[in-house]
């Protein structure tokens, strides 16, 4: 059966036009609560922030942030901080408050005993929020009375009006406070599960790497879009017409990677112009892919091909992130040529077929293994 590569090629470019158009969207994340209950400790917490890099500055005063607080995290993360959110709806013009009301991501934060008042902040949120998620901050309050823990969960629910299946997030975020002694380890529960929460939701919408940027290391983020691109690529390569198909993932990558070293978005036509540098430096291993693309599943080819196109692709991102890590950019080609020959020839020395099982058998662990052994 003949290859529809205008097909293929269509739908690459809707997906990269996509990602292209997702990277340029903006994050809009309101956070309400009592002044009292840690909103700017778990601020810091969300953000990965060490004590002595607070995004938000937590007061030695118990109700130190009795106004509005805007954080602006590069071009397309805003963060608000306020005891309401009517609070950010009257500090700003009639202008401005269209696009405030359109809020990607509420998060009431409660803390001690459940307040029936507080179910006026969380039906605003969850009036203008997209997505609202329920925090109920300083459980380290709780360590001596474990116990108690579940019934407040209980009856802040029930204050809130909240479903039995709706979750309440359960956190910690001690230490940010000045007042806390210098040698006292910062005490993070809880907040993982937030953060991962927040990003499978903006996933929906494609703006999960918008928000990542801001909150994890680099490194961490080129790990992820990595794993990401070797299980597709591993999965595509037993599809006919695999090679347009990879390429497509490829170039997604290398514009994931661009944005989170630079904030900028990288067009799709400049990240499929970089790939054929690359092809140029495995000429037999591209030639292989190009021709068994084309023709029908036959088993051993597939898994040729797949550990072909794993060890291109793990070198080729390997590459382009050591360019980024290292403050050059894609202009630099000899740069690029020199590090992509370099990891692919530790990639053959560890082998195509081995490499190839690693993440056709999906095996997180073992892939971020094989990925850190590249990208630190």
């Amino acid at each position: 059966m003949a290859i529809n590569t205008d097909y293929i090629e269509k739908e690459n470019d809707q997906k990269l036009d996509e990602l292209e158009k997702n990277l340029e969207k903006t994050v809009t994340i309101a956070v309400v609560g009592k002044v009292s209950a840690g909103k700017s400790s778990l601020l810091n917490a969300l953000f990965n922030k060490s004590k002595n890099e607070q995004l938000a500055t937590v007061g030695a005063i118990s109700g130190v942030t009795t106004t509005v607080k805007r954080f602006k995290l590069g071009k397309h993360v805003e963060v608000m901080d306020s005891p309401g959110l009517g609070d950010i709806i009257d500090e700003n013009s009639a202008e401005t408050r269209n696009a405030l009301l359109h809020i990607d991501v509420g998060i009431l934060v409660v803390a001690e005993s459940a307040d029936v008042a507080q179910k006026q902040h969380y039906d605003l949120l969850k009036e203008h929020c997209k997505k609202v998620f329920v925090v109920l901050n300083k459980i380290d309050e709780f360590d001596k009375r474990k116990s108690a823990l579940p019934k407040v969960v209980q009856q802040w629910k029930e204050a809130l009006g909240l479903a039995e299946d709706e979750h309440i997030f359960q956190t910690c975020a001690f230490g940010y406070d000045p007042d806390t002694d210098e040698d006292t380890d910062l005490d993070i529960r809880g907040v993982d599960e937030l953060r991962d929460a927040i990003f499978k939701f903006l996933k929906e919408y494609g703006k999960d790497l918008i928000l990542a940027r801001e909150m994890e290391k680099k490194s961490v983020l080129a790990k992820r879009i990595i794993l990401g691109a070797l299980v597709a690529v591993g999965a595509e390569a037993f599809i006919p017409g695999s090679a347009l198909y990879i390429t497509g993932t490829q170039a997604a990558a290398i514009m994931s990677i661009h944005y989170i070293y630079t904030g900028e978005v990288l067009s799709k036509k400049s990240a499929i112009a970089i790939i054929p540098l690359f092809a140029s430096q495995s000429l037999g291993s591209s030639a292989f892919l190009l021709a068994k693309s084309f023709l029908p599943p036959t088993g051993v080819l597939d898994v040729a091909a797949a550990g072909v196109a794993i060890v291109v692709t793990l070198a080729m991102l390997s590459a382009v992130n050591w360019i980024y890590e290292n403050g050059y950019n894609l202009d630099d080609k000899s740069e690029l040529k020199e590090q992509f020959n370099k990891f692919k020839d530790l990639l053959n020395h560890i082998g195509a077929k081995e490499i190839a099982q690693i993440i056709i058998s999906r095996d997180i662990k073992a892939i971020m293994d094989l990925i850190g052994k590249f990208v630190k």
